[in-house]
């Protein structure tokens, strides 16, 4: 009863759209047109900010020998930047929806880049926790999250597609990335690394600009059938005006909002699902060059490209996929579970060789970790409420990123191996993939419910 109850309630949801819908001149999303041109902000974006993130554990090694401090210290660093990332889910849900997407992106991307570049100049670790892992991870998140937001209005029947190719830029640029911060690293130091990082960050500023609202193409739709004039001008004096204290009180709201938790049980597997899915995801990329050097591997830069140019492929084929194929949810499951296997065996790969079929296989399963996400949550919650459960979700892969790396250097320092580290992995990504695949299966239950229903109603008829 409770799994019909929820599958009714997206029903409900969806239908309120449609009225909705109907009632603005039958307004419906573009699925391309400018679409397109916010697809390519949101690829590039994505090719930048998680290119610089993947390939961040090439100089992670160098900062914490720079400042002296044992690994679980230096990985601090990633959680906090990573952490704060996923955390600023709700604040970046909040603020979109308050000054709209273009204006919360371009602040962000400045303010990101800042943190880049002040970084480099800091005399104790400490302060780099604060700017770029708190700062700069709140700021990362506010420029990057917010481009799926403004995705999903944007895009509807091609949603997999758009989400998928979105994505691929993050493994295109882990492509990029990690030979670029090799090679910099390695004949600049890694501050100055920094420094030219922070220049590229400071692109995604005025790739922002073009982050058009939604409601202008509203607009031209309903100009058209009016015959009314249009300009920006106009838009903005139809907005009606809030004061500050307003604005504050509708952000706090947003950003408190956590009744889908409690109302959605499907949603709130997934939530615990990607809770252990990133207590461990980025510790694979802090601890592939930390075991390449345990093993002499010079050539280690290899494997983060590879994750990332087998990603790209796969991303795509996802977002293919969950359009029109499988859904979303069965995908996510099969990914989290080739997760598991392939960290488990990580640290028993002793060559370059072997690791790069490791990177072939996890790469497949990130791909898939990734850009499923946003499809699966738009099942399971409708898109109406994608932007309060993506914000949610984030917060949960905040904190468990802020714990993850310290706790894997932890064991690592304590325990004497790299071994632990990787089991600490595995363990997580397997109860990950237990609970996604209790939601594929109750996905199915519910399904066939619905089909089961719709029989009977054709039968009375």
């Amino acid at each position: 009863m409770i799994f019909e109850k929820e599958m009714k309630e997206t029903l409900d949801e969806k239908s309120e759209s449609v009225c909705e819908m109907k009632e603005k001149k039958e307004f419906t999303k573009p699925d391309g047109g400018y679409g397109w041109v916010i697809l390519f902000v949101a690829f590039t974006i994505s090719f930048i900010l998680d290119g610089c993130m993947y390939s961040f554990g090439i100089i992670l090694d160098e900062i914490k020998n720079h400042y002296g401090v044992a690994q679980e210290i230096a990985n601090l660093i990633t959680s906090f930047n990573t952490g704060f990332l996923f955390l600023s889910g709700t604040l970046s849900a909040a603020f979109a929806k308050q000054f709209g997407c273009r204006i919360v992106v371009m602040v962000s991307a400045f303010i990101f880049s800042g943190m880049y570049f002040l970084s480099a100049l800091v005399s104790s670790i400490y302060y780099l926790h604060f700017l770029f892992g708190i700062i700069g991870g709140i700021a990362f998140g506010c420029t990057y999250l917010t481009c799926f937001i403004i995705l999903v209005e944007y895009f509807d029947k091609k949603l997999g597609l758009a989400n998928g190719l979105t994505m691929a830029g993050s493994g295109l640029g882990a492509t990029a990335f990690a030979p670029l911060t090799h090679f910099l690293n390695k004949y600049f130091g890694w501050k100055y690394t920094m420094m030219i990082l922070a220049g590229l960050v400071f692109l995604c500023f005025f790739l922002g600009a073009l982050l058009r609202p939604i409601e202008y193409y509203y607009k031209k739709i309903r100009q058209e059938d009016d015959n009314e004039k249009s300009d920006e001008e106009n838009f903005d004096s139809v907005i009606p005006k809030q004061t500050t204290s307003e604005i504050i009180i509708e952000i706090f709201k947003e950003m408190t909002n956590f009744r889908l938790l409690r109302e959605n049980s499907l949603f709130l597997l997934m939530t615990m699902s990607n809770f252990f899915i990133f207590f461990v995801y980025f510790i694979v990329f802090i601890y592939i060059p930390v075991r390449a050097k345990e093993l002499k591997i010079e050539n280690y830069a290899i494997i983060l490209s590879i994750i990332g140019f087998v990603n790209i492929p796969c991303r795509i084929i996802f977002g293919i996929l969950s359009d029109k194929v499988i859904k979303a949810i069965y995908m996510n499951t099969f990914s989290v579970f080739l997760a598991s296997v392939s960290t488990f065996s990580f640290y028993y790969l002793t060559t370059i060789y072997s690791q790069a079929v490791f990177a072939v296989f996890f790469a497949i399963s990130a791909a898939g970790m990734n850009c499923l996400s946003t499809p699966y949550l738009v099942d399971i919650v409708g898109s109406k409420s994608f932007a309060n459960a993506n914000g949610i979700l984030n917060i949960f892969r905040g904190i468990s990123c802020i714990a993850g790396p310290f706790i894997a250097g932890f064991l690592t320092d304590k325990l004497g191996s790299n071994l632990y580290a990787f089991v600490f992995c595995g363990s997580s990504l397997a109860i990950a993939a237990i609970l996604s695949a209790i939601v594929a299966l109750k996905t199915i239950k519910n399904e066939k419910v619905v089909k089961a229903n719709k029989s009977e109603f054709i039968v009375k008829v």
